[in-house]
């Protein structure tokens, strides 16, 4: 396909729906980077039908359709009606928030990626007749729109990993084990003209607090950095009508004038830190 409409596209479409039909907790928080890999391989597809071609310019990668989907489908009897409804949890919420650092981790060649869907099916709000409330993915989605914005910064991650089993992907499909999954899933952003440096990460491990130094290999970091925390009593805590388990709560800044600092990541959470680097 590629071939045949290099000449014509500037786009092509990916879409990835994961899903824990096994309840396996690590196997499920691993799936964003089932979605890297394929991201990559696309990649280098695009490079090598592009290698030698007159097209000067490049074709990019939209994931047209990603979302958490497995529990929720449509019978005959459902059809027309509350079909597709999907209910989130906090270990929902991790993986979309591992899909939005694998997009920015991936920034030079993903440049559109659309949520499936907004309202009620399989979406970050749900209504009925009487209200709505903010499932769990709302809040990952929402810290990652109103604010990782600017240049995606290359971060290097050294530490603790684990190994999957062969998981499911979604939709019936499987995948390969994944070997030395890391439990810090890091994605920066950096705006050049301010200054402002937004790092957001998750903590897979589900029981361990992971205390991490954040270092500037470049210049200093220049609090206060305003931290903000997505999480909830446990992987499996969901919202409701009225009853909100998970939801983005606002921690105290941190206080940093140096090319380093430390901070200790919470269990199944989701973290984003906001400051300014100078250079």
């Amino acid at each position: 396909m590629l071939e045949e409409l290099k000449d014509y596209i500037d786009y092509i479409a990916l879409h990835m729906y994961v899903g824990n039909p096994d309840d396996n907790y690590y196997n499920f928080v691993a799936t964003p980077l089932e979605m890297e890999r394929r991201t990559q391989i696309v990649k280098g597809l695009i490079q090598q039908v592009l290698w030698g071609s007159r097209r000067d310019r490049p074709i990019y990668i939209a994931w047209d359709e990603y979302n958490v989907w497995y529990r929720a489908r449509a019978g005959e009897a459902l059809r027309g009606r509350r079909a597709l409804e999907e209910r989130y949890n906090l270990e929902d919420a991790l993986v979309i928030a591992g899909f939005l650092n694998g997009f920015i981790r991936n920034a030079d060649v993903v440049k559109m990626a659309n949520l499936a869907q907004l309202v009620n099916v399989i979406a970050p709000i749900f209504t009925n007749e009487q209200g709505m409330f903010k499932q769990t993915i709302y809040y990952p989605f929402q810290l990652f729109a109103r604010n990782a914005h600017g240049v995606a910064l290359d971060a290097f991650v050294d530490g603790p990993t684990y190994d999957t089993e062969e998981f499911f992907v979604g939709l019936g499909e499987r995948t390969t084990k994944l070997d030395n999954v890391p439990y810090l899933d890091v994605s920066v952003v950096y705006d050049p003209e301010s200054g402002r440096i937004v790092i957001n990460v998750v903590n897979r491990h589900r029981d361990q607090t992971l205390t991490t130094e954040l270092v500037a290999q470049e210049g200093r970091f220049q609090g206060p950095f305003e931290v903000y925390e997505v999480n909830g009593p446990d992987i499996k805590a969901e919202n409701d009508f009225g009853v909100e388990r998970v939801k983005t709560v606002r921690k105290p800044d941190v206080q940093v004038s140096s090319a380093r600092f430390t901070y200790a990541f919470p269990p199944h959470s989701f973290t984003q830190l906001i400051g300014r680097l100078v250079r």
